[in-house]
């Protein structure tokens, strides 16, 4: 059953086109994230799913009468705030640990938003928007709203950065890319492969169709230099007879025929089939540079603890980092994270032994980002003195996806996502050892967040990292440091295997598992990518292909 179609959907600001003709279903009961970069108009898509902001042109077709709906907002005014502390809230609010009693004008930023939230949700509207949901939620939080979702009746559109939240609940993926709307069946990781694999077989058929424009236009190359030296014959004077003369003409006219046919049936080909080289995917290039590894041991603490006053915040503390590794920081909210980060770059004193290997150099991002010069322009702030470093830098940062007009801003006029981006780039310059990141993809986009998680993976040296984005911490740490009962262990294990606790890894079938499942995707890629779509074996291929990406994905990491 269908609620809804987007019928050729548009939104332009001005002159600035900013969803271009949607056309999409939108199943009744299903969850539906809408993707892409800052920018790309998921809110506003939202927005006119809510009706509070009209399109240029199209519409939104409603199956039957138009659903009553809900919209949650990332950012809500205060007014009728009094309504969100109502009975039928109380029992969402009771779930993720708003205080029974707590008004809304006095409370928390995260408690007013597990307010409003519990609000949306009561209303038993059969559609509910959700912009950002989960901004403020814990991780037990994160996970009531997925079951309330994953149980629930109701047709969900949401926005998320949250890649777990999405892999969780999502039935359909809409993605927002240069105006467009492309639709995929599945969750994040479904989409992520399928996008991959439709622009492989993009790239391939591209590929092909150019080595067939290369073919052609080479035989039409010979071709016009045989006519032009039979056109030479045809008209040389000395001892050619009329006859021969006549024998040329005929053969440079005869060529010229095959000429004109064989551009018009390439000309006709690619009219009715023209493959377009692949879009670069909307992405920032970071390419953080280790130093040279200082020693095999990068950090140790010995019986550490610290506390404030009689808050006693951890004790008995003992672990060592090993140049290399790649650990995350999992805890609750006030558990210590930011406060080992601060006592490892010497800010905090702490009782026991903290020691650091000689000459490190450590790269520390935090979660607000205000250590850098406000006053400063981007110009004086990567300030060097050749125009070839300010030209290497100048394309890195335009690479972050800063524009010319960003180069003369005082840093205190960028966005919290750009000045992340800011520091990153200051991290580049300095070649670090050690890296430091309190929450990095708090402001970062999707597709900022995927090139920081790959440039991250080919990062040489030692990473410590806190973040509550788990498909990023299931990607990136090797190892767990674990705040939990007033101390912290350290354990070899990624957050998957910790979650499950007794998952037994098996090294060489694994390896030989993974093997066997790469040969076999590349092998139905490459019958992939000489189909099309229409095709009567596509479809089938299509499912293998996802099936073996979905295997892949759950096999324990190495």
């Amino acid at each position: 059953m269908l609620l809804g179609t987007l019928n050729k959907l548009s939104f332009a600001h001005g002159e600035t086109v900013i969803l271009d003709r949607l056309s999409a279903d939108i199943p009744e009961g299903a969850c539906i994230a809408i993707v892409g970069a800052n920018g790309a108009g998921k809110t506003t898509l939202l927005s006119l799913f809510a009706g509070e902001t009209m399109p240029t042109s199209g519409s939104i077709g409603w199956t039957g009468k138009a659903p009553s709906m809900t919209y949650f907002r990332q950012e809500q005014e205060d007014e009728g705030a009094a309504d969100w502390g109502g009975a039928e809230t109380h029992v969402y609010r009771k779930k993720w640990k708003v205080p029974e009693h707590a008004e809304y004008v006095s409370a928390s930023g995260g408690e007013r938003m597990k307010m409003r939230l519990a609000a949306t949700l009561a209303e038993k509207s059969q559609l509910v928007l959700l912009d950002e949901p989960t901004n403020h939620l814990d991780s037990d939080s994160l996970d009531e709203l997925i079951r309330i979702i994953n149980e629930g009746k109701r047709t969900y559109i949401i926005v998320s950065h949250d890649r777990h939240f999405i892999d969780q609940t999502a039935d359909v993926v809409f993605e927002i890319e240069y105006g467009k709307l492309t639709v995929y069946k599945g969750n994040y990781s479904d989409y992520r492969d399928k996008k991959e694999l439709d622009r492989e077989i993009q790239r391939k058929h591209y590929e092909q169709q150019q080595r067939k424009i290369a073919e052609v236009e080479e035989q039409i190359s010979e071709l016009e230099n045989w006519s032009a030296k039979a056109h030479a014959e045809s008209t040389k004077k000395g001892g050619r007879t009329m006859g021969a003369k006549e024998y040329f003409r005929m053969k440079a006219k005869k060529r010229d025929v095959q000429i004109r046919s064989k551009r018009k049936r390439l000309e006709g080909e690619l009219e009715k089939d023209r493959i377009d080289k692949p879009e670069d995917e909307i992405a920032v290039s970071f390419d953080v540079k280790g130093r040279k590894k200082k020693g095999k041991r990068v950090l140790e603490l010995k019986k550490v603890g610290k506390a404030y006053g009689e808050h006693n915040l951890f004790s008995n503390v003992s672990f060592t980092v090993q140049a290399g590794e790649r650990i995350g920081l999992v805890g609750a909210n006030g558990a210590g994270k930011s406060t080992l980060f601060r006592m490892v770059l010497g800010e905090e004193g702490c009782d026991g032994d903290l020691w650091k290997t000689a000459g490190m150099t450590i790269g520390y991002l935090s979660q607000t980002v205000l250590d850098l010069p406000e006053d400063l322009t981007m110009a004086e702030y990567f300030y060097v003195d050749t125009f070839q470093e300010r030209g290497i830098i100048r394309t890195n940062l335009m690479n972050l996806g800063f524009t010319k007009e960003h180069w003369n801003l005082p840093l205190a006029a960028l966005s919290m996502g750009e000045r992340v981006k800011v520091k990153l780039m200051q991290f580049i310059l300095e070649g670090v050892d050690v890296l430091l990141l309190d929450e990095p993809t708090n402001h970062l986009d999707l597709p900022s967040r995927e090139e920081l998680e790959k440039t991250l993976e080919s990062f040489p040296g030692t990473l410590l990292f806190a973040s509550h984005d788990r498909y990023f911490t299931e990607r990136m740490a090797d190892g767990l440091l674990i705040f939990d009962k007033g101390t912290i262990r350290k354990v070899q294990m990624t957050l998957a295997e910790w979650q499950a606790r007794g998952v037994v890894v098996q090294p060489e079938k694994t390896a030989q598992e993974r093997l066997r499942l790469e040969t076999e995707l590349q092998a139905v890629l490459g019958q992939l990518s000489l189909m099309k779509p229409s095709d009567k074996k596509y479809a089938e291929l299509d499912k293998s292909f996802h099936e073996l990406s979905r295997q892949l994905r759950e096999l324990p990491r190495k």
